[in-house]
């Protein structure tokens, strides 16, 4: 009788790097390198990504904290374009890696980390997609409270006194979330192939919602508003306008982050490796028009109901147009199905996958995320854990120095050559091995980009902290600061301590890699052969 550990441990096929022994502790069907004709994301998936991704709650409020802090609607509108074109730049590198060689992001950060190392990127990664997996939750289960508030208005007073005051959330909300998290889980079990079907009808769908939405703000306020007539006004900060602005560019850019890491986790299944990255610019358009959207939305909100609501979906709660009300909830709720799914428990299935490939492949590390997701009782952290919030938010302090080392690592170290693809899956004295499976300079670097933003990410998780203003300035650029500072550390331990770079087998993007160099093929029953 089999025992659960044999029925968990994932069988090696024909053709895969788990099928050379002890590299089965490396790689799985799904880490392996994406074959030509499992690649079906075509061009125009890629581009339409970013306009379903573009679509979610978290991206409709980024203009929020600048407009809090008293910087002009106009002048917030501009900083965030200022940021997502920033991250826009390491997004085309990653999506070109991914697309080109059909690696995920565990694979490609052995190049840089070691192949032991990379458990650190894997793990920097993982962590918040855990966390954001049970937040976007949250907020999804705040848009089915809209659609069953639609049908039963008396649902907004069911047993709100049922849960202590303890519990954080009320019972309607508890439920609402539940709901959400079960309509949630079949997307989890469809293949990232198939996603770009689904993604294809948000894409279709949710601009015509944008502009119903856009339409309902600007002719319910009859106007603009008075919202972006405000002035400047960042008097209370204790900083100036540029202090504030500043801060706004890296709100943007944590927004979309982890995207500048994830992309190759998507475009590696893309057809064109060329136009998979081109679309790519397509990211600064769609997230500054959707900011846009709920900049607007708040300022009709400011005049039709007397004050600045900055979450569409209370926004929402309060229309008397109970179809309206259900539909825009129900469009809201698979808008955020799609981003949940794409943006957290993709990435962190790979990262799972990545650490323990021998039991964990991309459907069960999705399972796994969507119940850690609901685990870690989001709703605490949203009602109770505002420091923690913070530190969310100030993620970008690991992000930023991460992608800056992936960056450097491939176009100043590697000149954009490749990489030796079979090295990466194989231990011991291949040519990613390094210091007993470290690159001991990646880790350098990561050190040096991460550790002079401590204490600004300290002070803005605590403000009673007593941090030195030179600090606190340093960290509002933070993501770009990391970057910036790890990769050209990155680069010059690789001038004054250089590592064998050079590929003695690429993959250059339109032929498959085996694993199982003397493996033959038969065709048909017939006698013809092939030979990896």
């Amino acid at each position: 009788m089999e025992t659960l550990r044999q029925r968990l441990v994932l069988h090696p096929h024909p053709g895969s790097f788990t099928a050379e022994g002890d590299s089965a502790r490396w790689s799985n069907k799904d880490l392996d390198p994406v074959a030509q004709e499992d690649k079906k994301w075509e061009w125009y998936h890629v581009g339409g990504f970013w306009v379903a991704e573009g679509f979610n709650v978290a991206q409709l409020e980024t203009p929020s904290s600048a407009v809090a802090l008293g910087l002009n609607p106009g002048l917030a509108m501009v900083a965030c374009f200022i940021g997502n074109l920033l991250v826009t730049i390491p997004c085309c590198s990653s999506a070109y890696i991914g697309s080109k060689f059909g690696l995920n992001f565990p694979v490609v950060s052995r190049a840089s980390f070691g192949m032991r190392g990379a458990y650190i990127a894997m793990v920097i990664r993982g962590v918040v997609c855990v966390i954001w997996m049970g937040v976007q939750s949250s907020v999804g289960g705040n848009a089915v409270r809209c659609m069953i508030q639609a049908i039963w208005p008396s649902f907004k007073h069911w047993h709100v006194d049922s849960l202590p005051a303890s519990a954080a959330i009320s019972a309607p909300d508890l439920l609402s979330f539940s709901i959400f998290w079960i309509l949630q889980f079949p997307f989890l079990w469809l293949s990232v192939n198939t996603l770009r079907w689904m993604f294809m009808v948000k894409v279709i769908v949710m601009p015509f919602f944008g502009v119903a939405l856009f339409t309902w703000a600007l002719t319910a306020a009859n106007g603009w508003g008075p919202l972006f007539s405000i002035p400047n006004d960042v008097s209370h900060t204790g900083w100036n306008v540029a202090y504030v602005f500043c801060s706004t560019i890296t709100a943007a850019i944590s927004s979309n982050a982890t995207f500048a890491i994830n992309m190759g986790d998507i475009t590696r299944y893309a057809h064109d490796r060329h136009r998979s990255w081109q679309m790519q610019l397509a990211l600064p358009v769609v997230m500054t028009l959707t900011e846009l959207l709920g900049t607007v939305m708040a300022a009709s909100a400011q005049v039709v109901y007397g004050q600045v609501l900055w979450n569409p979906l209370s926004v929402i709660l309060l229309w008397t147009n109970r179809p309206a009300q259900f539909f825009a909830g129900l469009l809201f709720c698979f808008a955020n199905i799609m981003t949940n799914v794409a943006g957290n428990s993709v990435p962190f299935a790979n990262d799972l996958m990545g650490i323990f490939p021998r039991y964990i492949n991309i459907r069960r590390g999705q399972i796994i995320c969507a119940i850690l997701g609901f685990a870690i009782c989001p709703w605490l952290i949203q009602a109770k854990a505002q420091r923690f919030l913070g530190f969310l938010n100030g993620y970008t302090v690991f992000l930023g120095p991460l992608i800056g080392l992936l960056v450097s690592d491939y176009w100043l170290v590697r000149r954009g050559k490749g990489f030796d693809i079979r090295s990466l899956y194989r231990p011991g004295n291949s040519l990613y091995w390094y210091t007993a499976g470290f690159n001991p300079r990646a880790i350098v670097a990561m050190l040096v980009g991460i550790v002079p933003l401590v204490p600004g990410l300290a002070h803005s998780i605590n403000p009673l902290l007593k941090v030195s203003r030179a600090a606190q300035a340093y960290y509002t650029m933070s993501w770009l600061d990391g970057l910036v500072v790890t990769l050209v550390t990155y680069y010059l331990l690789y001038l004054i301590f250089p590592w064998k770079v050079d590929p003695n087998d690429v993959l250059d993007g339109e032929d498959d890699v085996e694993a199982v160099v003397d493996e033959t093929v038969v065709e048909n029953e017939g006698e013809k052969t092939k030979h990896g």
